[in-house]
C-alpha cells in the first residue's frame, strides 16, 4: 500500500506542475463494464456480469504525451449462487451488485496528433479502488465485509475522439487481493463514452 501511495503522490505532483503549462480538457463519460472475479468463494460460484459506470477524466496534454487522471463510480454485477447445479437464471433485481470508486491515473500517447478530427490514443497506467458497499441478496451470504476496502489495479486502453465526441476501451487487471479473507483478483474490461471540452 505504501508503494500504490507514493505512486499516486508522484503522478499527483507532476499533474500539478504539468498542467500550469499544458493545455486542460474534461472529458464526461458513462459506460459499461464486465467484471470477471478470479477466487475461490468457498460454497459459492461466481460469473462475470455486466455492470455499468460514470465519471470524468481530465487531460493534460501536450503534442504526443498527456497526462489522464479521473474518477469514476463503477457498479459490478456478479452472479453468486450457492449451488451450480441448480437454475441459476436470475432477474436483473436479484443479481449482487458491488459498488465502487475508481481513480485511474494515465500517461496517454496520442497516435495521430491533436488537430485531426479523429484522433487516436493509448493510454495506461494505475487505477486504485476503494468498494463503497455491496447489495446483499437473500441467501447469498456475501457482504462488503468479504472484500477488501482499497484494492489497485494495472490498466491500458485505446481510444477513439471524433470532434468533441470520445470513444475508449479500457482493460484493467487486479494487481491486489479482491477479497477479505481469500485469495483473488478482479479484472475489468470498460468501455466508456463521453464528450471532451
Amino acid at each position: 500500500m505504501k508503494t500504490l501511495q507514493a505512486i499516486v503522490a508522484v503522478a499527483l505532483i507532476t499533474i500539478s506542475a504539468y498542467s500550469a503549462q499544458a493545455q486542460t480538457r474534461i472529458n464526461p463519460k458513462v459506460g459499461v463494464n464486465l467484471s470477471a472475479v478470479d477466487g475461490n468463494l468457498g460454497d459459492l460460484t461466481a460469473a462475470a456480469k455486466v455492470g455499468w459506470n460514470a465519471g470524468v477524466d481530465f487531460r493534460f496534454g501536450g503534442k504526443k504525451l498527456f497526462l489522464t487522471p479521473g474518477l469514476h463510480y463503477n457498479s459490478y454485477t456478479a452472479r453468486l449462487v450457492n449451488d451450480i447445479n441448480t437454475d441459476t437464471r436470475l432477474r436483473f433485481d436479484e443479481e449482487t451488485t458491488i459498488q465502487a470508486i475508481k481513480a485511474p491515473v494515465n500517461i496517454g500517447f496520442d497516435l495521430t496528433g491533436k488537430k485531426q478530427l479523429l484522433n487516436l490514443y493509448l493510454k495506461g497506467g494505475i487505477t486504485p479502488t476503494m468498494i463503497l458497499g455491496v447489495t446483499e441478496k437473500a441467501g447469498i451470504p456475501f457482504s462488503k465485509s468479504d472484500l477488501k476496502t482499497f484494492t489497485w489495479g494495472a490498466n491500458a486502453g485505446l481510444g477513439m475522439d471524433l470532434a468533441f465526441l470520445t470513444v475508449d476501451l479500457n482493460y484493467e487487471i487486479g494487481m491486489s487481493n479482491y477479497f477479505a479473507n481469500t485469495t483473488g483478483r478482479n479484472n475489468v474490461l470498460t468501455l466508456s463514452a463521453g464528450i471532451r471540452f
